[in-house]
């Protein structure tokens, strides 16, 4: 085997040849010990290669370049004839992954800029040659003293092989993106993935850094440089407490140089934290006491915060005993007066001092023992209260009693005419708001919450009034993680939390960090969930009840990795509190006591079973919860007495039947228990059964005959398929090793055949599994079914043809998108145009309503704030708006019943939810499409038009969509098209 040393360097063996070679260098010292030696010799033959051929070719006329130096591309980064290129870096590849270890023991590797006085990059390289500590060069001007590369150096090393060391010096010098890519070529060690991270907190990607450090420290736990570069990353998220947390660690190992700089980050860190708490503490003691006592506010106060100085002046006013404590308030209302250049302060107090307080003083009395706490006003004591200030006229008491009662919900109307009334209703509005959808939530009307709290969170924009506006997007974004519109709650509890920061509203940021924590663990980011958990824990570590939702919240985190042994030590961690119980805690243990099987420990399910006891007693469990804890229990007895369990879950279908519609979170009750039942019937290989159930769950009626039925969660999986003659076969997997969001099992071939005689094939799928592409062969006819619920119905007439193309549309420059080639087809006689800047999305979607087909030509955009699904880039209208979203779609009705087709890149990827499908094709078949046909992949600009042209034509002769597809897919791959067009997806 050692004769085959050259030839595998050079890449002269075949593929077995080389793979048993590699097999035998990881145990030949000797082979190990030549490697290098054969690398640098082929190196040098490819070099002197590559000079003779540039002497014999003909000298051309220099052409000036703008550069000033060409930019160095090593031998490696070029583009071979031979095949060598492809060899040499699978050797590299396999001396870093086999002979050398990440931490070797040997001399450290010296890199060229690894002796200057100072380091350029404030996070941790994990090249050996960088160990020792040198300080930081940032320079208060902004440079940050980066060193520019020595090509010769650079060459040096790639003459050593050393590709770490070349993608350190590209990182150190600030070529994070060409680093990366090398990085990305390397054998995937905690060193390499710490690299990676930083150089995606350089490229402004805090969250991804977070992604790729945690999945290093995951083998290599206790390297300080790995906990240094997370604590950056969390810094960079604002996650200061947690950041200061990580530094300390680095403290710890007590590495020269680094861990003094270490611990003067964490003091600075947590200082800079724990400085808000003591302003907000601060500022609310003095607040109180200016409420209840009178005692001046201090002015450097008021002007740090506002919006909590005037909360404090109004509960001031209302707790005032006389005239005079009300007049000594004024010096305070003039300074917020000055801050919102109003005069609404200073006159709410010449009003009050006008008061007659015989009368007032009494009902300003009880009020001031309600605001102390030395009172409690609940039910017909609190009826009588208000009853008595109604009578009084004080109507600004009464105002203030409704919102210090919380009672905004249960008298909104009454609120509305108070605060148009209060000669401030601009302060108001975000208290009304609130109300309104509090009221809304309680029917079940989450339409009418968030129009509410969007509309109050624009006029409290509008008044400047900060405190106010954060609140509002506090409860909107809690609105939209309830809704599962993850992205949406993020964004909107990321700005309200920097906001929160500026005036150091720190109740508000430990409740933007529980928002956060769900919308992150929603969007099936763990890293980055697991880091605002460790934020929201260092806000009050020694607070038990913390600690326990802290641990629950990461042994779910764990139980969707599939980690059941981290989900139970968490688990463990968290009952060590005796706290209340919650659904949290009942669905982490319901899915743990699944994975774990026959391995529970002993009286955990008997523990389980009186936690959902003592919670079901909680009277402040709504409706909607009551069905999901019944849910949760029917998924735990499930698994132990099937009948039981049954019954259970077909009793949370019935109870949930007439509420989804409305109420979310019965409408997850009905999704999550058919599941169960559909995924219990495959266990007991009842295909047909497991068919009308999954049918059931979506509101469709499953076909008799040449079907594909998918569902699955987690570590289970079941496939049914049904062929031409009806007959069903089924495999149910229940021990998969990676969550189905990171990899779908292909259909069995046994069941391809099943319907292997089949002219199209439709595909009953689980939400989470709706839309994958791929699942039959290219060759193969086959759509999904899109759900059913309250589709759209077709038209009793058949609509006259209309034709709606979208191209050339111009999306702002600031995403930074190319200009796509402008449309070449010629228009028909019943085409609309919509083309340019007139694209826009308020245009297209009126366009859209009456269109029996429709063309969209645009970029198509995944992973943003604006959508959890994707979304098309149109042109802007006069507000800026410029995304065409499913939730865009809403209440929209395509009367023409169109054809649709995507021709946008990832047009089909949609939200990953469990209870209900969130996509643009599935939003279009809702709102009354036939059919869709969108791309799951990048779609090339020249290919696009061509092929969905020919695959219009095709469906005009009355080819069903995916027999059409499946016929001009096929025709473009013989003439050698790019394979794209294999995971273009058809709906119906």
């Amino acid at each position: 085997m050692c004769e085959q040393l050259a030839a595998f360097v050079d890449g002269e063996l075949t593929p077995e040849q080389a793979q048993a070679f590699s097999v035998h260098l990881a145990d030949c010292a000797e082979c190990q010990a030549g490697l290098e030696d054969q690398v640098q010799v082929s190196l040098a033959v490819q070099a002197a290669g590559d000079a003779h051929a540039a002497h014999q070719r003909p000298q051309a006329t220099p052409v000036p370049r703008p550069e000033a130096r060409p930019r160095f591309r090593p031998a490696w980064d070029r583009r071979r004839v031979a095949g060598f290129a492809a060899a040499s870096a699978a050797v590299v590849l396999a001396v870093l992954a086999v002979v050398r270890p990440w931490r070797a023991p040997e001399a450290p590797r010296e890199l060229p800029f690894a002796l200057a006085s100072a380091r350029p990059l404030e996070g941790r390289p994990s090249h050996p040659g960088l160990d020792g500590y040198r300080a930081l060069a940032t320079m208060r001007g902004g440079a940050a003293g980066r060193p520019e590369l020595d090509l010769a150096k650079l060459a040096a090393l790639e003459q050593r092989g050393d590709l770490h060391g070349i993608a350190t010096a590209y990182l150190v010098s600030g070529d994070s993106e060409r680093a990366e890519r090398i990085l990305e070529a390397l054998p995937q060690s905690p060193a390499v993935q710490g690299d990676r991270a930083l150089a995606a907190l350089d490229l402004g990607q805090p969250e991804r850094a977070l992604g790729l450090v945690e999945a290093a420290l995951e083998t290599a736990p206790e390297d300080p440089r790995l906990h240094w570069n997370r604590g950056l990353a969390l810094q960079a998220v604002s996650l200061e407490l947690a950041a200061s947390a990580e530094f300390q660690r680095v403290v710890q190992a007590k590495e020269p140089g680094w861990s003094t700089e270490a611990q003067a980050r964490a003091d600075g860190l947590r200082q800079g934290a724990l400085g808000r708490r003591d302003s907000w503490q601060a500022m609310n003691a003095a607040g109180m006491a200016l409420a209840l006592e009178g005692t001046p506010y201090p002015a450097t106060m008021a002007r740090r915060n506002p919006d909590l100085a005037r909360l404090y002046l109004y509960h001031a006013l209302r707790a005032a005993p006389s005239a005079e404590r009300v007049r000594a308030l004024l010096p305070l209302a003039t300074v917020l007066d000055d801050a919102t250049r109003t005069k609404t302060a200073t006159a709410y107090v010449a009003r009050v001092a006008e008061a007659d307080f015989a009368r007032r003083g009494p009902l300003a009395h009880t009020y001031r023992a309600v605001l102390e706490g030395t009172e409690t006003l609940e039910g017909a004591k609190a009826d009588v209260y208000l009853a008595k200030l109604r009578r009084s006229n004080e109507r600004d008491l009464l105002l203030g009693a409704l919102l210090l009662l919380r009672q905004e919900d249960q008298h909104v109307e009454e609120l509305a005419t108070l605060v148009r009334q209060s000669g401030e209703p601009a302060w108001y509005e975000a208290p009304l708001a609130r109300g309104r959808a509090q009221a809304a939530l309680a029917r079940g009307d989450t339409e009418t919450a968030e129009k509410s709290l969007t509309e109050g969170l624009a006029s409290c924009r509008s008044a400047g009034f900060q405190y106010r506006c954060v609140d509002l997007q506090q409860h909107l974004a809690a609105l939209y993680n309830r809704l599962d519109r993850r992205k949406e709650a993020e964004g909107l509890a990321r700005s309200a939390l920097e906001e929160a920061f500026r005036t150091d509203s720190w109740f508000q940021e430990e409740v933007l960090l529980s928002d956060l924590v769900t919308s992150a663990r929603l969007s099936h980011a763990p890293a980055l969930a697991r880091a605002y958990l460790d934020e929201y824990v260092q806000h009050a570590p020694e607070d038990c009840a913390r600690r326990s939702e802290y641990h629950h919240a990461r042994a779910l985190l764990a139980v969707e990795d599939l980690d059941a042994k981290a989900a139970r030590r968490e688990v463990q961690d968290a009952i060590g509190c005796a706290t209340a119980p919650t659904l949290l805690e009942i669905a982490v243990a319901g899915d743990l006591l699944r994975l774990e099987g026959g391995t529970v420990p002993g009286r955990e399910l008997d523990r389980v079973r009186e936690r959902i006891r003592v919670l079901r007693e909680d009277p402040s469990l709504s409706a909607g919860d009551r069905l999901l804890l019944d849910h949760l229990e029917g998924r735990i007895l499930i698994e132990r007495d099937r009948e039981a369990g049954q019954k259970l879950l077909r009793g949370v279908i019935t109870g949930s039947a007439l509420k989804r519609s409305s109420d979310i979170e019965a409408r997850k009750a009905w999704s999550h228990s058919h599941h169960v039942l559909v995924m219990d019937a495959g266990r007991a290989k009842e295909w047909d059964p497991a068919v009308s159930l999954l049918a059931e769950e979506l509101d469709r009626t499953a076909p008799t005959s040449c079907l594909l039925a998918l569902a699955g969660q987690d570590e289970r999986l079941l496939f049914v398929a049904r062929g031409p003659d009806g007959a069903s076969e089924g495999l149910y997997l229940n021990a998969l090793k990676r969550p189905l969001r990171e990899e779908v099992p292909e259909v069995p071939e046994r069941l391809r055949q099943v319907v292997a005689a089949c002219e199209s094939v439709r595909v009953l799928a689980e939400p989470i599994l709706q839309g994958r592409p791929g699942l039959l062969p290219p060759d193969r006819a086959w759509s999904y079914l899109a759900p059913g619920g309250h589709r759209i119905a077709a038209p009793a007439v058949a609509p006259a043809t209309k034709r709606l193309l979208v191209s050339d549309v111009e999306p702002p420059a600031s995403l930074g998108l190319p200009r796509l080639m402008p449309w070449k087809g010629a228009p028909g006689p019943n085409d609309v145009h919509l083309r340019g800047r007139a694209a826009t999305p308020e245009a297209v979607l009126a366009e859209m309503e009456d269109a029996t087909e429709v063309e969209l030509h645009t970029h198509g955009l995944s992973g943003t704030g604006l959508s959890d699904a994707a979304f098309l880039a149109l042109s802007p209208d006069a507000a800026g708006h410029y995304a065409l979203t499913a939730e865009d779609l809403e209440g929209h009705t395509l009367k023409g019943t169109p054809v649709v087709l995507l021709a946008a890149c990832d047009a089909n990827v949609g939200a990953w939810r469990y209870h209900a499908v969130w996509s643009l094709p599935s939003a279009l078949i809702q709102a009354g499409a036939r059919a869709v046909v969108a791309p799951s992949t990048q779609v090339p600009d020249v290919e696009a038009g061509a092929f969905f042209q020919a695959l219009l034509e095709t469906l005009r002769r009355g080819v069903p969509p995916a027999q059409a597809l499946r016929d001009t897919r096929a025709r473009w791959l013989r003439q050698g098209s790019a394979k794209w067009v294999q995971d273009l997806v058809a709906f119906e």
